[in-house]
């Protein structure tokens, strides 16, 4: 992600442009956001678009990224709002759905062509969301600044003063218990091949912004904020993008930072518990760490491999590379030392049917449905009981989900079932290649 992101910076000084062509990298989920109004909504953003479900993940319905405006291989920030609405962040602007997910437009006006990096749903209003976009002024310079709306995501407003130009915003947070208290993490650009990570911090609701040094982060080691504490608004939490993954914590506004645990791989998720108490953090090598926030004495939960994490009352959620963990997503009630899966690849049951005719999904997703399908093996879904895995299991499962859904999973048939999807997602990868148009490489 860092390569690209880096790739990005270097496109928008006006260094030459890198090509990319369609998507073609195998499934992955890579966020997870709940709606804060009703548990049971459920937003992934995906290698292949959105996937969520309106039914605690019993059932999974699919946006293709020809209905959300973007392609190639962004990954889009989401935010999901108490009405319903998805946000996400493209390079084109800042998308919003309908409530039941059946539509989705670009937000006009003085979003429109902006590249909104970071997408944030506010702690303490449910219908409140703040975002960030960052363009390139030429000579390392950019214009980066913070939109809010509090109906919805019908209207947007700008927030504040822009932050300083020599500084490029990667992700946007505020202090769920003093929401005039913004972090922006991102670097201060030196030179077109020298990037700085700094803090931009405004007390008074992006006002005025104070860049603030974050050690150790430079070019290949980005700054992305992981959460703010629930109580404490000086408390922040910090993951580095290098390859051997660090977390930081400031409990004093970014003035000062503590390293408080090192992976052996990418930092690929991490998790605060509602009640600021505890931290799980993880990715595909390290499998999932603990700690409390009182002592940061790490200890390894689960050694299942993650893509992210997230933290609610109902549930730890995990996102899992299903050749390897044996489910997409999976829920955990006890911090993460067992994982229901709720959600595997060929569970997917592709556009949402109860959406209208004339919808975006059902107008532009029922034809790349028909090439996902193939890719995911939908057809090879059965149903059985539900499965937990655990530590004592090395985190898989045997196959289930809370929706009933076998998909094949069984540990004798994963082998062939995944490389078949391999090799049909290095196919599409060719067809796609040869008929559609190169594009810039996008990441966020």
């Amino acid at each position: 992600m860092m390569a690209i992101r880096t790739a990005l910076v270097a496109l928008i000084v006006g260094a030459t442009p890198l090509e990319a062509h369609a998507n073609g990298r195998f499934p992955d989920a890579q966020q997870l956001v709940v709606n804060p109004e009703n548990p049971n909504d459920i937003a992934v953003q995906t290698t292949y678009g959105f996937i969520h479900s309106l039914d605690g993940g019993a059932s999974w319905q699919w946006t293709c990224e020809e209905a959300a405006f973007y392609g190639g291989i962004l990954d889009p920030p989401i935010a999901l709002l108490g009405n319903g609405a998805l946000l996400a962040g493209v390079f084109d602007g800042l998308v919003v759905s309908t409530p039941d997910k059946c539509n989705y437009s670009l937000v006009p006006g003085e979003l429109a062509d902006k590249y909104v990096v970071d997408v944030s749903a506010l702690k303490g209003a449910t219908n409140s969301a703040i975002i960030i976009h960052s363009n390139g002024l030429g000579g390392s310079m950019f214009e980066t600044r913070v939109f809010a709306t509090s109906d919805g995501g019908l209207n947007w407003s700008k927030k504040g003063q822009s932050l300083p130009t020599n500084f490029l915003g990667l992700t946007l947070d505020a202090a769920p218990s003093d929401d005039a208290v913004l972090y922006v993490s991102g670097f201060e650009v030196v030179s077109s091949s020298q990037y700085v990570g700094k803090l931009a911090l405004s007390m008074d609701g992006g006002e005025t912004w104070t860049l603030k040094p974050i050690p150790d982060s430079l070019n290949d080691s980005g700054p992305y904020l992981a959460a703010i504490d629930p109580a404490l608004p000086g408390t922040a939490y910090v993951r580095l993008a290098s390859l051997a993954g660090r977390l930081l914590v400031t409990n004093d506004f970014g003035d000062s930072w503590q390293e408080v645990f090192t992976g052996q791989g990418k930092l690929l998720g991490f998790a605060l518990s509602p009640d600021g108490s505890e931290i799980r953090v993880g990715g595909d090598e390290d499998g999932i760490w603990g700690a409390k926030t009182s002592d940061f004495q790490f200890t390894q939960v689960n050694d299942v491999g993650v893509r992210c994490l997230t933290w609610t009352n109902e549930a730890l959620f995990v996102c899992g590379r299903e050749a390897a963990a044996e489910f997409t997503i999976g829920a955990s009630q006890d911090g993460g030392a067992s994982i229901e899966a709720i959600h595997h690849l060929p569970c997917l049951d592709g556009p949402d049917p109860n959406c209208a005719a004339d919808s975006a999904i059902q107008t532009a997703c029922p034809g790349p449905w028909a090439a996902q399908k193939q890719i995911l093996q939908t057809d090879s879904c059965s149903p059985v009981e539900p499965s937990v895995s655990s530590a004592a299991t090395s985190g898989g499962s045997d196959g289930g989900s809370s929706g009933g859904c076998q998909c094949a999973h069984d540990r004798t048939k994963s082998a062939p079932s995944l490389l078949g999807a391999l090799v049909a997602a290095l196919m599409l990868c060719m067809r796609r290649r040869r008929s559609s148009p190169s594009d810039l490489v996008r990441s966020n």
